[in-house]
């Protein structure tokens, strides 16, 4: 039951976000079941509004920690969090979005409107720091978590660190086209028809509509730093090699890789079989006949491997801070002790896919991080104890670049960050 002037987008975005922080779910992942429910014209409200509260969260919940002494049931504070994402962010004059959402709130919470109504009439009063240079007020001004921010003063400088929290990106989806299915002209061709789409180097920008319309076997979702890491993986190197990936799921870069190479033979593994049959999907829909999908530990020794593969990919799990622009939830829960336990499994990972290596292949290490403590830290570490590694000196289209390391950074590269270090075993 609609609340009387509250919306379907407002309810639907209440019902996605209440499932994000309630349980965790994957931001994109419940806003496409959600929106497979919507009415078409609400859609785009909709997922500005998941989108809006997600990304300015922390903004949200220090006016939230200004208007009330003990943190409401996370229920309440989505309803909250939803109108003060109106009142501070959006275009409606503050008594309409009151009024909604206290009859919202009458509607899906009988017994809080009283509540929600004295905390957004008192919300006017309350003012929002501005960028003071510390780590606490850039917290809540560019709403991201006081520790990420703290790492990237210490590392990259304040300057650079404002750059890179300023920067945006188009909420829309990124594809390419599968070149095993139709060729660029005829891509492009297909896509001068879609007004709202924009063109990148590898690719477009497309809204959800667009991707109704078009053929699926014609494209894939896959992001610029994807395609970007793709290529820097193969670089140089001829066709008709062997490719390991460890930790391929749900299998953008391996089929990449594959699609480049189309005369190489690419393994692609995941611990979990439910992901290596997205893999095997995946492959299947881009017609990649050379990728093979295999269930593997990434770190657990396979001695059937050992330097049995021209060119080992090993895009490891990490905090993700590289996706804030694209994925503002992608740090919730998250905190600075996350990275000694990542560290060990990144280094781990990156260990047992050294042994698999050819004399003369290729080892390429990547994160979707900013931080030094995933990425230089780990593969510097590792070449100081391996000393048949040594970094891979060639020149990436893409990024800043030191000993072989590539920094993909969205400020100056309009991608998610991105880290790929590649090796050359001598």
């Amino acid at each position: 039951m609609i609340g009387r002037t509250a919306t379907e987008a407002e309810n639907a975005a209440f019902d996605t976000l209440k499932r994000i922080f309630t349980n965790g779910a994957y931001s994109s992942v419940e806003l496409d079941r959600t929106l497979d429910r919507v009415s078409e014209d609400r859609r785009a409200k909709t997922t500005a509004l998941v989108y809006g509260v997600l990304d300015k969260s922390i903004t949200l919940d220090f006016i939230l920690s200004e208007l009330v002494k003990t943190p409401p049931k996370t229920t309440t504070a989505v309803l909250l969090k939803l109108a003060l994402y109106e009142m501070k962010f959006g275009s409606e004059p503050p008594y309409a979005v009151v009024n909604k959402y206290v009859a919202l709130a009458k509607t899906r919470m009988n017994g809080m409107q009283g509540f929600v109504n004295a905390v957004l009439r008192a919300s006017a009063n309350v003012t929002l720091p501005v960028d003071g240079g510390d780590a606490n007020s850039m917290s809540v001004f560019y709403s991201r978590p006081k520790w990420i921010i703290e790492k990237m003063i210490g590392q990259l400088g304040l300057e650079r660190t404002r750059s890179v929290l300023s920067a945006e990106l188009p909420r829309m989806t990124h594809i390419r086209r599968n070149p095993a299915v139709i060729s660029e002209d005829a891509f492009d061709k297909v896509m001068s028809g879609e007004q709202d789409a924009i063109r990148t180097d590898k690719g477009y920008y497309v809204t959800r509509g667009t991707l109704r319309r078009l053929r699926p076997e014609e494209f894939t979702a896959q992001s610029l730093s994807s395609i970007y890491a793709a290529e820097a993986y193969t670089d140089g190197l001829a066709d008709g090699i062997s490719v390991l990936d460890l930790c391929a799921a749900p299998g953008g870069k391996a089929i990449a890789v594959a699609q480049i190479l189309p005369s190489s033979r690419v393994t692609a593994c995941d611990v979990h079989p439910h992901r290596v049959r997205l893999i095997e999907a995946y492959a299947g829909r881009m017609r990649a006949t050379n990728v093979k999908a295999l269930c593997a530990d990434s770190a657990v020794y396979r001695p059937e491997w050992k330097e049995a593969f021209d060119l080992v990919i090993c895009d490891v799990p990490c905090t993700g801070s590289g996706l804030l622009c694209t994925s503002p939830d992608i740090l919730l829960g998250k905190s600075a002790d996350d990275l000694i336990p990542l560290g060990k499994t990144q280094t781990a990972i990156l260990s047992t896919a050294a042994k698999y290596v050819k004399k003369g292949g290729r080892l390429a290490y990547s994160t979707c991080s900013l931080l030094r403590e995933e990425n230089e830290d780990v593969t510097d570490a590792f070449i100081s104890t391996n000393a048949v590694f040594t970094p891979a000196e060639r020149k990436s289209a893409k990024g800043s670049q030191r000993n072989g390391n590539i920094r993909l950074f969205p400020d100056t590269d309009s991608c998610d960050g991105f880290y790929i270090s590649r090796m050359t075993k001598n």
